[in-house]
């Protein structure tokens, strides 16, 4: 069973369903030859598709660790709202994406991110994220959006709430949280409300949904810190299976 806890349909993630899906990604990544190199918009069925819903909802713990007594009532702090301070890039920037993963914690992946709460790269050192489109009956079955596993951790210096937010730097496709049909808008992780490793890390885990390859960012806000993390989606090959490498241009 995995240790990190997350997200599942309308928010917690079975926890079969999440090692599954991080055995698969532990195959590692590297991105297909041609891959896609700028933030451009794709013209993927999933990005053409109309009148799909937005990420909405969350804004509760409980859409991350479900009901008292084990996950406190509430969401986090309206201090963690702060302005988004993401950049906006025109369509054929290339994508200024996050410095390569390095090793914070001798227990746990190459991480990205400025800390104290770091996303894990799944695939690879550098920040490239293969997503899968929806399955008809598999993964995100019935749903427009796509997605990949957010694996992250957490110092020990920090066990304070975490509110985790992100779109897509060149376009108007947003970005998601959960497993659900329709993403969760936000993660919002309580104090002490992941699991930990020996070293005293916080770990846990979810989905990050999009429907189209390009430059995405995450802010990550907790009562000490607001940091961001800049990532390239592309398309797994095949697009519906988690084979950690990107489908070529």
């Amino acid at each position: 069973m995995s240790r990190y806890r997350g997200y599942g349909a309308d928010g917690l993630l079975p926890a079969s369903a999440l090692a599954i899906l991080l055995a698969l990604a532990s195959a590692g990544c590297q991105p297909g030859e041609g891959s896609p190199a700028s933030g451009g918009i794709s013209s993927s069925p999933a990005a053409r598709t109309a009148s799909v819903p937005a990420p909405a909802g969350a804004r509760t713990y409980a859409a991350f660790c479900g009901s008292p007594p084990g996950c406190p009532g509430g969401g986090v702090p309206a201090a963690l709202r702060r302005p988004m301070h993401l950049p906006h890039l025109a369509a054929g920037t290339r994508c200024p994406i996050s410095p390569p993963a390095r090793k914070v914690d001798p227990n746990e992946g190459a991480a990205l991110g400025p800390g104290p709460i770091y996303l894990v790269s799944l695939f690879s050192h550098t920040a490239v994220m293969p997503f899968v489109q929806p399955s008809r009956t598999g993964l995100f079955g019935g749903s427009s959006w796509g997605g990949q596993v957010l694996k992250w951790i957490g110092a020990p210096s920090y066990h304070g709430p975490v509110l985790v937010r992100g779109r897509k730097l060149t376009g108007r496709d947003g970005l998601g949280f959960g497993a659900g049909k329709i993403p969760l808008a936000e993660m919002d992780v309580p104090p002490f409300g992941a699991h930990m490793n020996p070293g005293g890390w916080q770990l846990w885990a979810g989905y990050a949904r999009l429907r189209s390859p390009g430059c995405y960012g995450l802010q990550v806000d907790g009562t000490t810190f607001s940091e961001v993390i800049i990532f390239r989606a592309c398309l797994s090959s095949p697009p519906t299976q988690q084979t950690g490498r990107c489908k070529s241009a």
